[in-house]
Parts: C-alpha cells; structure tokens; sequence
C-alpha cells in the first residue's frame, strides 16, 4: 500500500510539474488579477446593497416613530374619552409597530456591522491588488521572453522544397 501511494505522490508532482511548464506565468498572473477585481466588484456591489438597504430601513424607522406617535396620541383620546374597547384596539396596534421597529432596528445595526466589516475588507483587498498589480509588472517586466518561434508566412511551398533539394544534394556530392 505504501509503494502505491508514493507512485501516486510521484505521478502527482510530475503532472503538476508538466502543468508549470505548459502555464504562462504572465497569463496566470493577469488571470489571478481579474479575479482579485471580480471579488473586490462583488464586494462593492454588496457594499451598494447594503447602504440602500440601510436608508431604506431608516426610512422605515422615522414611519414607525410617526405611527407609534400618532397611536399615543388616540391612546390618550380614547382614554380622555373614556374608550376602553377602542383604547385596547389602539394598545395591540402599538404593540405590534414597537416590535416592527425593534426589529428594524436589530436589522439596520445588523446592516451597519456588515458595511463597516466589508468597507474594511474592501480597504485591504483594494491594497492586495495594488501590490499584485506592481508585482506583476516588476515580474512580467524581468520574465525571460519565451515563446515558441512561428514559421514565417512569406516562406512558400516552393522555396522550401528548393531549398530541401538544395540541402539535399549538397550532402550527397
């Protein structure tokens, strides 16, 4: 069992090493960039969330203090009035735009945690890719120009058979 595993280790390294040779390293470079961008894109789109989020819960906030104060308001009425029945109505209506807005409240706090932890995030990754994107260019800058020469177009058929048969008989005299 042991053997196995180390020919399998062996034939792992090996397939990784050939996979090193065949990747650019500029492309994996350039690629490993456009991903760093996707995610900080990502992040700032769910940046953009969240804050519409929060001022449209805010929003929410300053309607349920306006309901809560006008339910005192009528609570106080009815009670002047005498309006128990009606008085005990208003309390439940109360009650439930409290508990909306405690809610709201616990959601925007939430939401206001999220936008500092994500604009801190946003800080460190804006600086991951600075510091890439200059690392790239010193390296792409100081990578050997490897590429793989390509036949010309102007060289024809005939101009390599002439040149064939040249080669040819010169071996042969």
């Amino acid at each position: 069992m042991a053997l196995i595993t180390r020919i399998s280790r062996l034939f792992t390294a090996d397939v990784h090493a050939v996979l090193d040779r065949i990747e650019e390293p500029e492309l994996v470079l350039k690629q490993a960039i456009r991903e760093m961008a996707e995610e900080i894109a990502q992040a700032e789109q769910r940046l953009r969330w969240l804050a519409c989020e929060s001022k449209r819960l805010e929003q929410h906030l300053n309607t349920h203090i306006e309901t809560l104060s006008s339910l005192d308001n009528e609570l106080d009425l009815c009670f002047t009035a005498g309006e128990e029945t009606l008085a005990r109505s208003l309390v439940k209506r109360k009650l439930i735009a409290e508990q909306q807005h405690k809610q709201a409240t616990q959601q925007l706090a939430a939401y206001l945690r999220d936008q500092e932890a994500l604009e801190a995030t946003l800080v460190e990754q804006r600086q991951a890719l600075n510091e890439t994107q200059q690392k790239a260019d010193s390296l792409v800058d100081t990578l050997p120009d490897i590429h793989v020469a390509v036949a010309d177009p102007a060289i024809g058929q005939d101009a390599i058979d002439v040149a064939f048969l040249r080669e040819k008989q010169r071996r042969q005299s």
